[in-house]
């Protein structure tokens, strides 16, 4: 009898930790599939970015796109959105963006992205107000109306 039980025992508990192992798998793979940001814009005529060149736009290396001159908008310093964001598309830390933008612009060769809010809704209404305007949301935050011209973390 005492074999039969913890033989039992043994049983619920080796199907309890393949129910975590299982969960803990598809919990993680959500997490990852929403680390995903859009690089958007109102303007219907910009075409899709590439990697390279959406990489360009914000590190300061591109003022145009199709000829025509943009206007960056960026998160707040200590936002996890803009913290994941460069760490997405350009592998660098905020601290590192920071400092690289300092150097553009102590130089002159460019401006750093503006901080216009901490949440979506004033990224979003500050890039509606003029179609030069280019900004990044989290992908589950991308207005129907919106162009979107680039998708970090879709290259991987």
């Amino acid at each position: 009898m005492k074999n039969n039980t913890a033989k039992k025992l043994c049983k619920q508990a080796t199907s309890f930790i393949a129910l975590l192992v299982v969960s803990s798998v598809s919990s993680s793979y959500a997490l990852s599939a929403s680390d995903q940001y859009a690089i958007i814009s109102f303007n219907p005529d910009l075409e899709p970015l590439s990697v390279s060149k959406a990489k360009k736009l914000y590190r300061g290396k591109t003022k145009k796109l199709q000829g025509n001159k943009i206007e960056l908008s960026d998160w707040p310093e200590g936002a996890a959105v803009r913290k994941d964001f460069y760490q997405e598309l350009l592998g660098k830390t905020v601290a590192q963006m920071n400092a690289h933008w300092a150097s553009l612009s102590f130089s002159g060769k460019a401006r750093p992205p503006k901080v216009v809010g901490n949440n979506a809704i004033s990224v979003i209404e500050w890039l509606d107000d003029d179609k030069s305007r280019i900004g990044y949301v989290p992908l589950e935050e991308v207005p129907s109306n919106a162009n979107v011209i680039y998708v970090v973390g879709s290259e991987k």
